[in-house]
């Protein structure tokens, strides 16, 4: 896989973490989740994963799937508040 304008980094990790490359991926792929700073797609992609694996490891790993700020949460419930409200006419 290859991302527009993405760069290579290469790190070197302690010889006793039990670290592969796809585990690499898997944690920064959810640490960027859970910062916002990728989609669930996104991050997804970036674990190489489908969408739905990666929800199951962000289940596992007690990380909310559902990752809105305050701001975009009270829109949401503004909005379904509208659609309750015409639901009950």
């Amino acid at each position: 896989m290859s991302y527009t304008g993405a760069r290579i980094l290469k790190i070197s990790v302690p010889e006793h973490i039990a670290l592969d490359e796809a585990e690499a991926r898997l944690l920064l792929a959810v640490e960027l989740y859970r910062e916002g700073k990728l989609t669930l797609k996104q991050a997804a992609e970036l674990a190489s994963l489908c969408v739905e694996d990666f929800m199951r490891e962000l289940s596992r790993r007690k990380v909310d799937i559902i990752n809105l700020d305050e701001e975009e949460l009270e829109g949401e419930l503004k909005i379904a508040e509208k659609l309750a409200g015409r639901a009950g006419d």
